[in-house]
């Protein structure tokens, strides 16, 4: 079982693998989605215990000082090029971004010698934040991660953003990001098949980003685990979660990082994952966004050559 450290070393399996490094400034998340899979890595179980916390109460793994120190430390060393922040919490955490915390680590950051740093996130920075990013646009990505079908605060699928701030308020943000010049993208994550895909939602909710300014998409879809399923199962109305269950082949799981154990997930069905992606991409190719599909390399039978704005994710499209 690895340790929640400061800075690993991308992980085997994901986009930019040797060539970036995720930083953890703490334990825990206050979004507190349902979905998460952080929540329930035995990596941040641990380091849960060890700062006496629970997952929605997010705790630095140092005190601040230290914390800084080492961030420094490791960002000057020269070992590091391309900062990704983070594979197990967000760097904008209401409490760090209102006592300051997360100012102060990506002003570090900006101030060093790493050469990127990538920013994917389902919170709210403040005035200070977006400063910071304007004054290094260059050093800057902004991943601002939404669900269509919560644009308005309801559907049946609203306790998925049961911790966040109001989408209104976090498109306004990404909006801000863009207008600095930083390259700013907005991931659909997680892409639940059957509802964030209908036209009567993800239209609208399209129609609200090129309004914003922002017309770079990329997407993920939901995967589920037991415990994931368990606990979305006893949160959603039974009508929804049925489903939204019906969509995945649990008999097909399978672990979709080498080495990791514990990233064991339910896909969803073949024929529903093309299906939904098709028409997903069709939608952006209409309405000229420039995407990129997370899941496209996997999806078998899938005709790629008339989604002309869109390109298999080699991780550099967000980054």
């Amino acid at each position: 079982m690895e340790t929640l450290e400061l800075f690993t070393p991308g992980c085997l399996g994901t986009c930019w693998h040797g060539k970036y490094h995720y930083m953890e400034p703490w334990a825990g998340c206050a979004h507190d989605c349902p979905y998460c899979y952080a929540r329930f890595r035995g990596t941040v179980k641990d380091s849960l215990k060890t700062v006496v916390s629970t997952f929605a109460g997010a705790r630095p793994l140092l005190p601040e000082a230290e914390l800084l120190k080492a961030i420094s430390r490791e960002a000057d060393s020269g070992r590091i090029e391309i900062v990704k922040l983070s594979r197990y919490t967000d760097i904008f955490t209401p409490e760090f971004v209102k006592n300051g915390l997360a100012l102060k680590i990506l002003g570090v950051l900006a101030g060093s010698k790493v050469k990127r740093i990538i920013i994917t996130t389902k919170g709210l920075p403040g005035a200070d934040i977006l400063e910071l990013i304007a004054a290094y646009p260059g050093k800057f990505s902004y991943n601002a991660a939404m669900r269509p079908s919560s644009l308005d605060g309801t559907g049946p699928l609203s306790a998925f953003d049961r911790g966040l701030k109001p989408m209104a308020l976090r498109l306004e943000a990404a909006s801000a990001a863009a207008r600095t010049g930083a390259l700013t993208t907005i991931h659909l994550d997680p892409f639940a098949a059957g509802f964030d895909d209908r036209e009567t939602v993800l239209r609208p909710f399209l129609e609200k980003l090129k309004a914003h300014g922002l017309d770079r998409v990329m997407f993920s879809y939901l995967l589920l685990s037991d415990e994931m399923a368990a606990g979305l199962e006893t949160l959603l109305p039974p009508g929804v979660f049925q489903t939204l269950k019906a969509n995945y082949d649990a008999s097909s799981k399978r672990r979709y990082l080498p080495k990791q154990d514990e990233t064991v997930y339910w896909a969803l069905k073949p024929e529903i994952k093309r299906a939904s992606v098709e028409k997903t991409a069709e939608l952006l190719t209409s309405m000229c966004f420039k995407f990129v599909l997370c899941s496209l390399k996997n999806t078998p039978g899938l005709d790629t050559a008339k989604f002309k704005n869109a390109t298999l994710c080699d991780g550099k499209f967000y980054a």
